[in-house]
């Protein structure tokens, strides 16, 4: 199975509203901010990575085991897909995943979402033919990683790239990095931490909700690694990324 039952969202009963001793400064770090211990300093490394575009930050913030954590890897890109998100073709070389890219699993400045709704407006006559970028993707397999229950040779032979640890860590982190282009650059620095709950179905992992001026934007579910630091194993929108580029530019134009 992909996601499993110890990811879904938690009951509202069992917050841990964070204090007010404990919230981070709301403003982006110059440096690679020290390895989370609380769950409340993972904020300050979604800024840093968001803003700043480190990619060594990532292997502070993710799981140092990715073992039965592949579908944590296809959720990320998959939930990036539908929301439009995408790595430009610098982005995927960065982040060291042009295996998934050459796969065709993963593509520049393309996403499952803008694919669907480009092949639907050729369809419909609305567009006469595909941008040259988009010609040969297929809307099956673009992220979407491939599945190891699947007994079709080639996707299996897919995964079997796909999985094997170097590639699978990069594919990760990248998905860690795709989603946070949902929250405008100089959104990032008014985004708090606005709760931390426990997981209802992980008794390791703690959910932060991220928020900007009161409305909840993002859940991040974190759990300790080897180490004692926190990596991140979940990432969800509550809020779609449109609507948050919205809110902002709305809240930006009343300034």
């Amino acid at each position: 199975m992909f996601l499993k039952s110890a990811l879904l969202p938690v009951v509202a009963g069992l917050a841990l509203i964070v204090g007010c001793d404990s919230k981070p400064i709301d403003k982006i770090p110059t440096t690679a901010p020290m390895a989370a211990k609380e769950p409340f300093e993972i904020l300050a490394h979604l800024k840093y990575l968001a803003v700043r575009k480190d990619y060594k930050d990532l292997p502070v913030i993710a799981p140092s085991d990715l073992t039965g954590l592949y579908g944590n890897a296809f959720w990320f890109h998959d939930h990036a897909g539908t929301m439009g998100l995408s790595l430009t073709a610098e982005e995927l070389q960065g982040l060291g995943v042009g295996a998934a890219k050459d796969l065709g699993y993963l593509a520049p400045d393309v996403s499952c979402k803008e694919l669907q709704d480009t092949k639907d407006k050729v369809e419909t006559g609305g567009l006469a033919a595909l941008p040259a970028n988009m010609v040969g993707l297929n809307l099956l397999k673009l992220d979407k990683l491939p599945n190891n229950a699947s007994k079709d040779k080639a996707i299996a032979a897919d995964y079997a790239k796909i999985s094997d640890p170097a590639t699978l860590r990069a594919v990760f982190n990248a998905g860690i990095y795709r989603l946070m282009k949902g929250i405008p650059a100089d959104m990032w620095p008014d985004i708090n931490v606005m709760e931390v709950k426990q997981n209802a179905g992980n008794t390791n992992a703690k959910d932060v909700y991220l928020g900007y001026k009161g409305e909840s934007l993002m859940q991040v579910a974190v759990q300790p690694k080897a180490d004692g630091n926190l990596g991140i194993i979940y990432i969800y929108y509550k809020v779609h990324p449109r609507k948050i580029a919205k809110l902002f530019a709305e809240n930006a134009g009343s300034k």
